[in-house]
């Protein structure tokens, strides 16, 4: 075992314990949110434009700011949301059911990050270098990347078949 493989077991077991001490649903309304809140920022930056008047001149900033306002809007009312619901989850019996599920959703969360880095040593051509090679969990590394690079391309294909953007 190398320190490559070291590495990867640490950022999946950090990661599987931090989704155990945050819990499931903090762990999912989280990602939530994010997710509503770009969305809602491309979609709708064109309603709050005009709002900015003259505080912002530069057409590209002008976007960009509205863009901004409505996501630090949505994560700060997601954030309310998310807290509250997860205050009503902790004082529920299915806190112990919260921290399990959200370990395992850590893992995957782990395992998806160490993909990515996969993905990131392709790129950058050091995925040929010894280190990597010799890594004893470089076949699952290059699994999980490939993964990614498959649904990263059905996700693509079915947002443009649908007109989501």
């Amino acid at each position: 075992m190398s320190w490559v493989d070291v590495v990867i077991i640490l950022c999946c077991c950090i990661s599987a314990c931090l989704g155990a001490w945050r819990g499931f649903t903090k762990e999912v309304l989280s990602l939530t949110i994010w997710l509503v809140a770009i969305w809602l920022a491309w979609q709708f930056s064109w309603f709050v434009e005009p709002l900015l008047g003259e505080w912002v001149v530069a057409p590209e900033l002008k976007i960009w700011a509205a863009r901004s306002a409505i996501f630090i809007s949505i994560m700060a009312t997601g954030g309310l949301l998310a807290w509250l619901v997860r205050e009503i989850v902790k004082k529920s019996v299915l806190s112990g059911v919260d921290r399990v599920l959200g370990s395992i959703f850590g893992l995957g969360r782990g395992v998806i990050v160490v993909g990515l880095m996969v993905l990131l040593l392709g790129i950058s051509g050091l995925d040929e270098d010894p280190w990597w090679q010799e890594a004893a969990l470089k076949p699952y590394g290059d699994l999980i990347a490939e993964g990614i690079l498959f649904f990263a391309e059905f996700g693509g294909h079915y947002i443009q078949e649908r007109n989501f953007v």
